[in-house]
């Protein structure tokens, strides 16, 4: 393999994603770009060069790109001329696609779109469908009791669904104990000693430890890392009953949809429709499984994990980006 990227080295999807990359072999080495805001974990890429966001180091990125047979983005190139530099140079480019965030009309257009979920399928139809492999420990769970939120640092235009959820536990019957991780401080709108709120970056092996339930309320995106691992990890996964999700998890956990509207995460991105969730509807599906058995909807998640692994869908990437080969 040589295969090169430019990634972030943060707990956030994007950093989690390009290391799973790195650490499988399909890339190859990597230059790190600083996140201005979160933490960044260099020793995820010990020899890897580093460049800042702003300023970035264009000339530092070229003799990076050219030491390599192809370049894989994850989401952006930072640099967006670095797509024609490749294609001048004899390197191939792959960006794989976060179409709510990729802009409207693209400065370049690279050789290959990866589209993680039928949705980025969906607004780039000449990609190719190419599913993110998981990695996590399963566990047996058994009844729905104990729920988890995953907040994060917000969500992209709160669009994990963490004010509704919490505003949820209002209308919230059963006894259930929700356990809400945020990367950033969080207040809670009311007090609710179900409530377990927990402040801080919890490492990601770790995250699927504890909890029966995984309620991601998400408004908007295609790929989600954190419901592919929370199913895989063995937990009953609630979240928006919306494509591309109910599409491959079981429907009956799943939100109702109220509505959809129009939105951007700004004015030169790609328009995208927002699901509108009520918090009413988010209360009666927590009462709906709340102290369900969920035994068979676990190993469920097993079975499908293995479907999604790196052993099955680790040979169609390096395949891919090597040109020895596509799968369909």
């Amino acid at each position: 393999m040589n295969v090169g990227s430019l990634v972030y080295a943060t707990d956030q999807g994007l950093g989690i994603l390009a290391r799973s990359f790195f650490k499988h072999g399909v890339v190859s080495n990597a230059l790190v770009v600083k996140h201005p805001a979160h933490p960044n974990h260099y020793d995820w890429y010990p020899t890897a060069p580093t460049t800042p966001i702003k300023p970035f180091d264009t000339q530092l990125a070229h003799s990076f790109c050219k030491k390599f047979d192809a370049m894989l983005f994850f989401e952006t190139p930072f640099d967006w001329s670095l797509i024609d530099w490749c294609r001048e140079h004899g390197v191939r480019t792959f960006l794989m696609t976060m179409y709510e965030c990729t802009p409207r009309h693209l400065p370049a257009t690279p050789d290959v779109f990866l589209c993680p979920s039928k949705l980025d399928l969906e607004h780039f139809p000449s990609g190719k469908l190419a599913p993110v492999p998981v990695e996590v420990a399963w566990k047996q769970r058994t009844r729905a009791e104990v729920f988890v939120h995953n907040a994060g640092h917000g969500g992209l235009k709160g669009r994990n669904g963490t004010e509704e959820l919490l505003e949820a536990m209002r209308f919230v019957k059963s006894p259930i104990k929700l356990i809400v991780r945020s990367q950033k401080p969080l207040s809670l709108p009311f007090k609710d000693a179900r409530i377990d709120l927990r402040v801080g970056t919890v490492h990601h092996e770790y995250l699927w430890d504890e909890g029966d339930v995984f309620v991601f309320p998400e408004k908007f995106n295609g790929l989600s890392l954190p419901l592919q691992e929370a199913r895989a990890a063995g937990m009953l996964v609630m979240c928006g009953d919306r494509f591309p999700m109910n599409d491959w998890l079981p429907a009956e956990p799943l939100i109702k949809v109220k509505s959809y509207r129009p939105n951007q995460v700004g004015g030169a991105y790609r328009e995208f429709k927002e699901a509108m969730i009520d918090p009413k509807d988010i209360a009666k599906a927590i009462d709906r499984v709340y102290g369900s058995d969920v035994t068979d909807y676990s190993l469920a998640g097993r079975e499908w994990a293995k479907t999604m692994s790196w052993d099955v869908l680790g040979p169609f990437y390096r395949s891919l980006l090597t040109g020895r080969g596509e799968a369909s």
